[in-house]
């Protein structure tokens, strides 16, 4: 079964979309069943469900599947230890995840489901979570304690087109579209599209790279792509060949840094005295500034809960690998809602903080004790858009 549900975050806008620096429009033409408002948690995880009661907005497409058909997820966005970013309020969640997949295999709609996540700290989101049994094969862009990297960015070889001044895809998905497009996937398995795919996203080991992993139940990786993506038949006579034809590029950007770049490639590229230049430019002071809030922000509360030694150490404790990031997850989206009521939004960068929330969670610490403490930290939420709260909270 072949039901392709299509969930965007940017509202439709003119102009050429691509992600490759000589590559088609990847957007036009392409249905879109749900985007810009219509993205949520809810909608993504009722129309994975097969729950149309449960949609708000949108086309009301769902997944309507059945015992043997096979299921393609592919989620992309920022990302943080065990949360997801969305462009609506409230984020994913990682225990919401695996609940919502739990009850999709429990409901007998389907005969394998693979799952391919581009995110930060990615692997969080399956990592002492998801188990085997629910005939569910995923794969990520990164580990649990790293970030993905963002490629064909302005300053790179190849770089994007001169009126472009944004990365134009990420390592991990553009090795494995790349890969999906040259070769013959009635053949190719989705163990040897890993293998490639890792190789590649690890940019030769080099610091502009990170480490793909699976979860899951990985003998389901040896299928063929076919059963999950289709085929091009232009490919089918593609012997594979077990090397990557595609080169990673001589370094990449950091995902969470992807939204400086824009501001900064926008800033020298606009006329002097232009508004454009002066838009750049505040734009830029504005994450920056953002940025060391949070960053600050969260030092300080973790100071002022554990003590000035203690407290950076138990917010950069990194649980052993097969545990997930926290064990309370309702105590850790209490402790997101504590900061941000006194501290304003985390946003897309501060999701690189769930970690010292999740261990302030498993330190013991209450939802007072958190409330208190961000109070100090915080006199009052700070006036930027980064921090705004108009679109609601995190959790």
């Amino acid at each position: 079964m072949y039901d392709d549900i299509a969930f965007n975050e940017e509202n439709p806008r003119p102009g050429v979309i691509i992600n490759s620096p000589n590559g088609a429009d990847v957007y036009e033409g392409v249905p879109k069943d749900y985007t810009g408002e219509d993205v949520t948690v809810n909608n993504f995880f009722a129309a994975i469900l097969g729950n149309k009661t449960a949609l708000t907005g949108g086309s009301g497409k769902v997944v309507d599947s059945g015992p043997n058909d096979h299921i393609f997820i592919y989620y992309t966005d920022h990302g943080g230890p065990g949360m997801l970013g969305m462009p609506t309020s409230p984020y994913l969640y990682a225990d919401d995840l695996i609940d919502v997949l739990k009850q999709k295999h429990a409901s007998g709609t389907y005969k394998s489901l693979v799952f391919y996540l581009e995110a930060c700290e990615s692997g969080s989101i399956f990592e002492g979570l998801l188990p085997e049994g629910l005939n569910i094969y995923a794969t990520t862009a990164a580990n649990a304690e790293e970030s993905s990297w963002g490629t064909y960015c302005p300053g790179e070889d190849p770089s994007p087109p001169p009126e472009y001044e944004t990365c134009l895809g990420d390592l991990y998905s553009v090795a494995w579209m790349e890969d999906s497009d040259v070769h013959n996937l009635r053949t190719e398995t989705l163990h040897q599209q890993y293998e490639l795919v890792k190789k590649r996203t690890a940019n030769d080991n080099s610091a502009y790279g990170s480490h793909v992993m699976q979860y899951g139940d990985i003998e389901r990786s040896k299928e063929t792509l076919f059963l999950y993506m289709g085929t091009n038949p232009a490919n089918d006579n593609f012997t594979f060949v077990d090397d990557n034809s595609f080169r990673p590029s001589s370094k990449a950007v950091n995902q969470r840094d992807a939204d400086l770049l824009h501001f900064w490639y926008k800033f020298q590229k606009a006329p002097e005295g232009s508004s454009r230049k002066a838009e750049a430019q505040k734009q830029f002071v504005e994450a920056m500034t953002h940025r060391m809030h949070v960053d600050q922000t969260m030092k300080l509360i973790g100071k002022l809960l554990f003590g000035i030694t203690r407290g950076p150490e138990v917010l950069s404790t990194v649980r052993p690998a097969g545990q997930p990031v926290v064990d309370d997850w309702k105590c850790l989206k209490s402790m997101v809602r504590t900061f941000e009521t006194h501290c304003g939004s985390l946003s897309q960068y501060g999701m690189t903080h769930m970690r010292s929330l999740a261990n302030i969670c498993d330190a013991g610490i209450t939802t007072e004790q958190m409330a208190e403490a961000s109070a100090q930290a915080c006199p009052s939420v700070p006036a930027s858009p980064w921090s705004s709260l108009r679109r609601g909270f995190s959790a």
